[in-house]
């Protein structure tokens, strides 16, 4: 599979975005190869895939909830994926399409059907690339966002573990626009102009700037934010994520056995043009950490933070946005992860504790349970 020079990408096999989201640095060694096909007038392609079945405990089941969320054990097609693409001469290209899911930390599981509707559909990626120099390249389509570290699938060779943390909720991950990515001897930047958190609103500037410290190390720095102000919201992304303000300072360390990154960000919830509730402040922290102890297996752990301002919009885990003004919550996961060629198994023992909630925002029945805790498999294989 293609690996970029100091950043992975975020998706199953994205060999064009040198310069975006500063994804996980890759646990395990080089994950085999995408098929490269002949294909006559546009030359050589890549096909890649990526098809893993996952299940899933919890304690403390979400109140009133029906689906996975409302269940103690559920299973589902966690990814059943395939990309083309093209990474060669001056216009390329990457498609991806299929099914997927996602995990994070905290909030509610639901069916892949379901994530898949109410986020970027059965095409989930899909973009065109001009690349008039090895330096500098031009991007329009459906994009891996700026900005956040979520990658679209729980792909072992870009994520530390089957579940994003806390603050994946208010991480973007695919946003629709136009990018434009430079990179001179170790710096790299990237500028877009997009719709943000999927919102069909074309009103955000984001931008990302990485720094090569060394072989091993990148410091990453990420800013973006709506330009305007909109009551409109999707089933993606609520008013408040699209229009708020969002800041992540990380550092990134891929070692011979030792792979570490740590952020932190900031996202101001700025209220929207038709009034409504105040606005208010969100922070997080994340470290997340793994060794490899041979070729095939490895550990990963992750601690995150995430709290909210006293005035921040009152909202329970059903939608992302925390668990009742002033809320706090602490993670802790474990991943062990095994790969054999391509074949590969994944788990997660993750348990989250929030304080200063609201009742009813947070866990079991009556949404007043302060704890959760989660164990999750997922096996597959990538072509």
């Amino acid at each position: 599979m293609p690996k970029t020079v100091s950043l992975l990408a975020a998706s199953v096999t994205i060999p064009l975005l040198v310069f975006t989201t500063p994804a996980l640095a890759a646990v395990l060694p080089a994950m085999p190869p995408s098929v490269n096909i002949d294909a006559g007038p546009l030359g050589q392609v890549q096909v890649g895939g990526l098809f893993s079945f996952a299940g899933r405990a919890q304690s403390n089941v979400y109140p009133g909830a029906s689906g996975p969320a409302g269940k103690t054990f559920s299973a589902a097609v966690s990814d059943a994926l395939i990309s083309i693409s093209k990474d060669t001469g001056t216009w390329q290209f990457y498609l991806e399409g299929g099914a997927y899911n996602f995990y994070i930390v905290g909030q509610p599981p639901s069916s892949t059907g379901n994530i898949m509707n109410a986020t970027f559909g059965p095409l989930p990626l899909a973009y065109i690339q001009y690349t008039p120099s090895k330096n500098f390249n031009v991007q329009i389509g459906k994009l891996p966002a700026i900005p956040g570290i979520t990658p679209l699938t729980s792909l072992i060779s870009d994520s530390y573990g089957i579940e994003f943390g806390l603050t994946g909720a208010q991480q973007q991950t695919v946003t629709r626009g136009i990018q434009a990515n430079y990179t001179l001897g170790p710096v790299s930047a990237s500028l877009a102009w997009t719709d943000g958190p999927y919102s069909n609103r074309y009103n955000w500037a984001v931008g990302q700037l990485a720094y090569n410290l060394s072989k091993a190390s990148t410091v990453i720095a990420q800013a973006g934010g709506n330009l305007g102000r909109t009551g409109y919201a999707t089933s993606a992304a609520s008013a408040y994520l699209n229009n708020s303000d969002f800041y992540l300072l990380g550092y990134n360390y891929s070692g011979s056995r030792w792979n570490l990154f740590g952020y932190v960000q900031y996202q101001k919830l700025l209220a929207t043009r038709r009034g409504g509730r105040s606005h208010g402040d969100q922070y997080g922290a994340s470290i997340d950490a793994n060794y490899a102890f041979t070729p095939h297996y490895s550990l990963s752990t992750r601690v995150d933070y995430i709290a909210y301002s006293d005035q921040a919009a009152v909202a329970n885990p059903g939608n992302g946005m925390g668990y009742g003004p002033g809320s706090r919550a602490v993670s802790l996961t474990l991943s062990p992860i095994y790969q054999y060629k391509h074949w590969f198994a994944e788990g997660d023992l993750s348990y989250v504790h929030v304080y200063h909630y609201q009742a009813g925002d947070v866990f079991g029945q009556n949404g007043t349970a302060p704890n959760q805790f989660v164990a999750m498999v997922n096996v597959g294989f990538l072509l």
